[in-house]
């Protein structure tokens, strides 16, 4: 078993983005909308243009937690930045020369790499691709982390996203139906004092879907930590125990 904290919390999809809009989803009061931009107000107008919605997505929910503060990063998607990459690949296709630029912010690590540069992180800033169990792969690797006090710090910003796929690819996988981004401000040890305490455990008989069948996995995260507590199996007998500690709860900032 491993124990952390989760602190604070953001998340971002259409039409639903700070901790009223997710109340009122969860409670059947609010649904997606078709299309929106997140809010990059905060970066300079020359670095909004070089995003793509999906980063987009990323640096909103991850600004209000770091807050200027440097700590490092770990971002964890199945696709990443796919229809950049579908991009380039129709470029190919259609005997086009390759952007270099284009094809540096399509990579696994775009997105991280421009949230090092854009929030001002130097601490290390890793990308996992996350297969089919994307939560388990970000939670046991941030767990780990924690462990070993990366970058001198017991703190780290956890971050999931994904975006809809292209038609082409969607004959052999399910593709989630809008963008969707999840920042967790996560903190070594259990908290005593507002957040939640986060249990990974092993040797369960749940199953969890694979996120090639189920994409929407960060809604039933989202839906627990709009909860306060909840039990998700995470796949390979790995489960999530989240209860809020007694204080003051973490926030969606």
């Amino acid at each position: 078993m491993s124990e952390f904290t989760i602190s604070a919390w953001r998340a971002w999809a259409p039409g639903v983005s700070d901790a009223t809009d997710w109340q009122r989803w969860r409670n059947g009061e609010l649904d997606f909308a078709e299309q929106a931009i997140p809010d990059a107000s905060f970066l300079p107008a020359m670095q909004r243009r070089r995003l793509s919605l999906l980063s987009k997505a990323a640096m909103a929910t991850a600004h209000p937690l770091l807050n200027g503060r440097d700590m490092p990063v770990l971002c964890c998607s199945v696709h990443g930045e796919a229809k950049r990459t579908y991009a380039l690949l129709q470029d190919v296709a259609a005997g086009e020369p390759l952007s270099p630029t284009a094809f540096g912010l399509s990579v696994h690590n775009a997105i991280v790499g421009q949230l090092s540069i854009s929030l001002g992180v130097h601490a290390p800033a890793l990308a996992l691709a996350g297969g089919d169990y994307p939560l388990l792969s970000g939670l046991l690797e941030a767990a780990g982390m924690l462990a070993e006090g990366i970058a001198g710090t017991d703190e780290l910003l956890l971050q999931f996203y994904e975006e809809p796929l292209p038609e082409l690819y969607l004959h052999n996988t399910v593709s989630p139906a809008r963008i969707c981004a999840t920042s967790l401000l996560l903190k070594a040890g259990a908290g005593s004092e507002g957040g939640y305490t986060a249990r990974l455990k092993n040797g369960s008989p749940q199953a969890a879907e694979s996120a090639f069948s189920q994409p929407e996995y960060q809604l039933p995260l989202i839906a627990a930590l709009v909860d306060g507590a909840g039990n998700l199996p995470l796949g390979q007998g790995w489960t999530l125990e989240l209860a809020r500690n007694e204080d003051r709860g973490a926030t969606n900032v």
